[in-house]
């Protein structure tokens, strides 16, 4: 009988996998062989694609926010979660809490946390919602893909943020793509195509958040618009290259990354998140399910510098690189937006783009306020001067209400300074 052939990714990937898991990284860690995608799909491949389709334009037309995803799995299933210390504030007095809670209350919020001086001086949840509840993250996954990439450049598996997305996206080599790096990856500046309105089944956009091989749609169909690092534009596709990235890199599914690597060492509960098939590929733009505590965790994290427990758990100077803006957005750093320019309207996409964009009634009166903030108004005030952040996850209030971007951060200096 003949000798079994060795399947020699797979061996890498279960190498690189037991360092991982035990905790150990070398200085030079096993690089996975990777296999370039040809992006030609089967019949079947785009009859699932349709199938998709059909739900999503079904679900818009009934009113429905989102869809439910077929390969939804879970990951991080036996992690077990280590609460962030709860204490009462020398400075917020219930007057002032309950003030937020009123702000929030009939806005289609799902939680609110506050974090100040390394505790959590408050916390409430909202509807049906209890602290064990996975709130869809939406565009709270990007920063988490951030912190992700981080990890990957600690742990030795990405050189740097200038590093060529085509050392990993082998497809790209010798072609205009290659000039993307990784931090063109966080920072959007990737030059490939805007978020926008899609138009139709056979739009890429469509197919690059639908399709059951979309990260091959990313890599083989999405065009390139602008040179790489010479334009901002927010674009899902971009962050769902993160999870390409750290496979390639890693040898391991985004999803065993995020658990091993983020949420583990952290103290952190597991989730939920999208695969495009079954046994596909992780979703690292969107889609991720997770208790509102993790997501308090990590804008802990951005606070506290990249340290955890006392160590460092980014990169020495990462975290201020997260929050760097660039010529192109002067708004918006790594997955976080920072605050200390006004802007009436201020949204997601370049600021040349109206579409999207959230109102702010007025300047942030903490200039070194930074902020995560995703579709929905799921938003974490992070405010290093008064170690002080404050999170808000849910649903947008609603076509009938205005969010005000900048009350809640002014509502509480206000109170504290008076």
């Amino acid at each position: 009988m003949p000798k079994p052939k060795l399947n020699k990714r797979l061996l890498l990937s279960k190498i690189a996998g037991l360092f991982l898991l035990s905790g150990c990284t070398s200085d030079a860690p096993v690089t996975p062989e990777i296999a370039p995608t040809t992006g030609v799909f089967t019949a079947e491949d785009e009859a699932f694609y349709m199938r998709r389709y059909d739900v999503l334009v079904q679900a818009f037309a009934t009113g429905q926010e989102t869809t439910t995803y077929d390969t939804e799995v879970v990951f991080g299933e036996d992690l077990i979660a280590k609460p962030l210390p709860r204490g009462e504030s020398a400075t917020f007095t219930p007057e002032i809490y309950s003030g937020l809670e009123d702000y929030l209350t009939d806005n289609k919020s799902a939680s609110l946390m506050v974090f100040e001086n390394g505790k959590v001086i408050g916390e409430t949840f909202f509807g049906d919602t209890i602290k064990d509840t996975l709130i869809n993250s939406k565009s709270l996954a990007k920063p988490l893909g951030v912190i992700a990439i981080g990890r990957a450049i600690k742990a030795g598996y990405i050189e740097s943020l200038d590093q060529s997305v085509s050392d990993f996206v082998i497809e790209w080599r010798g072609t205009e793509k290659a000039d993307i790096t990784v931090r063109h990856l966080l920072d959007m500046r990737t030059g490939l195509l805007p978020q926008g309105s899609p138009r139709g089944p056979d739009d890429v956009l469509n197919r690059a958040y639908l399709h059951p091989r979309h990260d091959e749609v990313i890599i083989h169909e999405y065009p390139l618009k602008h040179p790489p690092g010479t334009r901002y534009d927010y674009s899902n596709a971009t962050s769902e290259l993160i999870s390409v990235v750290i496979m390639r890199a890693t040898g391991l599914p985004y999803q065993e990354w995020l658990a091993e690597q983020v949420l583990k060492p952290m103290g952190m509960a597991g989730g939920k998140i999208w695969l495009n098939r079954e046994a596909g590929v992780a979703h690292s733009g969107c889609c991720i399910g997770l208790p509102s505590e993790t997501y308090l965790k990590l804008a802990v994290l951005v606070l506290q510098g990249g340290e955890w427990e006392g160590e460092a758990f980014l990169p020495d100077g990462f975290v201020k690189e997260m929050t760097t803006t660039t010529p192109q957005n002067k708004h918006s750093g790594m997955g976080l937006y920072v605050g200390r320019d006004y802007a009436e309207y201020r949204g997601a996409a370049n600021p040349d783009v109206e579409f999207g964009r959230t109102y702010h009634s007025e300047p942030y009166i903490d200039k070194d306020l930074i902020l995560f903030d995703g579709n929905g108004h799921q938003v974490a005030y992070i405010i290093p001067s008064r170690d002080l952040i404050i999170m808000r996850l849910g649903k947008a209030p609603g076509k009938d209400k205005v969010w005000d971007n900048a009350h809640i951060p002014n509502f509480v200096s206000r109170q504290i300074s008076e």
